[in-house]
């Protein structure tokens, strides 16, 4: 007999999603050592060679996935990944230390692959050198295959199913828009994580934070998960699942109720207009945003066009061709794409070689694009020759700026590869706006002078967030601290807003914060023109905006930042709203 367990963790999706398990373990198990009898060596070289075997298999299944989906290109990987998992030189090493030292296949392996990344290091070649990660991909299939795991295929997942993972990491994320998940809980993440972005714009309600939830999967045959309260319960009684089905449906109809509002102007009771654009990671995101009422793009994340190809990159023509899409989808409205926003925590080690002792505060955004200057042309020329096509307005913005001179550098690219592509015979436009990201509290803090140089802002709250209050926000033990209403923060968005309105310059913010019913007063009190959000936010957004009055709006702003803690700001703002709120049936997480 089998009893209902609720586990607790972070709601950052919301949703209701029942269905049955599919446990992914991505964090790499610990390898043993084991010293085996003389009479076991035959076996253990046997079980390499079996585990070979269903490796391979296993990557030749993905070679065949990727050619269905993504094109024969990086299916190649794939296959090359496949014959390496066979190369007889390489089992050849394991088998020797199988035998010599009298140990089990897994530590052979490990000591093999430890030594060939120390080879690998030593080269000159850069593409010689960074063949390490396709080394590190196979060995993490022969120790899958040898400690009896099976190779996530998340696009094939049992209709409904509910995802339960260590760790999910974006790449593997993105695989769930071509699946059929219902939902995830994961034992790492918080409320800005980029895969905790994923689903939100995909609507798969998720639960992160969730310890040992992996462990909790023994025997489970049914999952529910609560992304409103962040709860997920193990084999519920069918009382319980009665109940949360209903809840399922009323969510879906509050839903569509919302959207029927989508198509109408975003303006106050009092007529002050705000512009609501979309967030869109995935191209197929495109149809939920314009059906939400979004008129523009505040923010396309390219670098997952980088994660769906990786490990290889985009070439100049994939790139033109996505952005293409992305202006042809809104004709006549701004499209701001953001410049790849890679290092950090974020899939960069084809492009670093060497992970980094503090990632967060290393290599990333504009900083790692201008170290690879030919990487960085790639994208611009894309983005040039995708701008002299059809009647988008395309926008370009670069993350993570924290000095005016990193802007005139880009400026200067620009104008050199529009040289470049005008002697080739590309159209390409005389001029194009020119935006950073402020997410660093230096950006924020010289606002002012960037104002001077750039077209516009875009105020990315997530990162701001983590900056300013030095919280990881990917790092579910110090999630209680990050808080997008602390007074520094609410102090910094102000100087910005203003800044850019001194400037003459659009400002909008695509920062989770954006899509936060209880911040929405704030930030239109606070001037904020332009609010970019996940498409599945986009009618919650119009809804409240539609409800408020702006000169309301300014006095509970100007209150709010009289505040001393965020816990002051969050029960404000909640006491001024609840009964909007409730009248709106809003749902809120503080």
């Amino acid at each position: 007999m089998s009893y209902s367990r609720m586990l607790v963790g972070l709601g950052v999706s919301p949703g209701i999603a029942i269905g049955p398990p599919l446990v992914v373990e991505n964090r790499p198990q610990p390898v043993v050592r084991m010293v085996l009898d003389s009479e076991q060596l035959k076996a253990e070289i046997t079980r390499l060679h079996e585990a070979a075997r269903r490796a391979a298999e296993s990557l030749a299944d993905l070679a065949a996935q990727a050619s269905a989906t993504v094109g024969q290109e990086y299916a190649a990987i794939f296959e090359a990944h496949r014959l390496m998992a066979e190369d007889p030189t390489l089992l050849l090493q394991v088998e020797e230390i199988i035998s010599r030292e009298s140990v089990n296949a897994e530590w052979a392996l490990e000591e093999v692959v430890q030594r060939l990344l120390g080879q690998f290091e030593g080269l000159q070649d850069v593409y010689l050198r960074e063949r390490r990660t396709d080394l590190l991909d196979v060995a993490t299939h022969l120790q899958r295959a040898l400690q009896g795991r099976a190779t996530p295929r998340l696009g094939q997942a049992p209709e409904g199913a509910i995802l339960v993972a260590d760790d999910i990491p974006p790449s593997q994320a993105i695989q769930l828009a071509r699946g059929s998940v219902g939902g995830f809980v994961s034992e790492t993440g918080g409320i800005t994580s980029h895969t905790t972005i994923i689903a939100k714009s995909l609507g798969i309600p998720a639960v992160v934070g969730v310890e040992h939830v992996v462990q909790a999967m023994e025997r489970a045959q049914l999952l529910i998960v609560d992304g409103f309260e962040g709860h997920v319960i193990v084999d519920p009684e069918p009382a319980l699942v009665q109940v949360y089905s209903l809840r399922a449906e009323e969510y879906q109809q509050r839903q569509r109720e919302l959207l029927s509002v989508a198509h109408l102007p975003t303006v106050t009771v009092d007529g002050h207009v705000v512009t609501l654009l979309a967030n869109i990671d995935l191209l197929h995101e495109v149809s939920a945003a314009k059906a939400g009422g979004a008129v523009g793009v505040g923010l396309f994340r390219s670098e997952f066009l980088f994660m769906q190809a990786s490990p290889a990159l985009p070439d100049e023509e994939q790139q033109a061709t996505a952005y293409r899409q992305l202006l042809d989808a809104f004709p006549g409205q701004p499209v701001t794409v953001r410049t790849y926003d890679l290092g950090g925590k974020k899939l960069a080690r084809e492009l670093l070689g060497n992970p980094e002792d503090n990632p967060v505060l290393g290599l990333r955004g504009v900083r790692l694009c201008l170290q690879k200057p030919e990487f960085f042309r790639t994208q611009l020329r894309a983005l040039l020759r995708a701008a002299g096509h059809g009647q988008g307005l395309l926008r370009i913005m670069v993350p993570l700026i924290g000095h005016v001179e990193e802007v005139r550098t880009v400026r200067v690219l620009l104008d050199r590869y529009r040289e470049e592509l005008q002697a080739e015979g590309h159209q390409v436009p005389r001029t194009i706006k020119l935006g950073v990201m402020i997410e660093v509290p230096a950006a924020a803090l010289i606002s002012e002078h960037l104002a001077k140089v750039v077209d516009f802002f875009a105020i990315g709250t997530n990162d701001l967030t983590q900056y300013t209050l030095a919280v990881d926000r990917s790092n579910e033990h110090v999630a209680e601290l990050y808080r997008p209403f602390h007074p520094a923060v609410l102090r910094l968005i102000d100087r910005v807003i203003t800044a850019a309105h001194r400037g003459d310059i659009t400002v909008s913010m695509c920062g989770e914060m954006a899509a936060d019913p209880l911040a929405i007063p704030v930030l239109v009190g606070l001037g904020l023109q332009e609010f970019s959000v996940h498409p599945a936010a986009l009618p919650v957004v119009k809804r409240l905006v539609r409800a408020l009055s702006f000169k309301e709006a300014r006095r509970i702003a100007h209150r709010a930042l009289g505040l001393a803690t965020a816990k002051e700001v969050e029960e404000y703002l909640l006491e001024q709203l609840s009964g909007l709120l409730a009248h709106l049936k809003v749902r809120i997480r503080l």
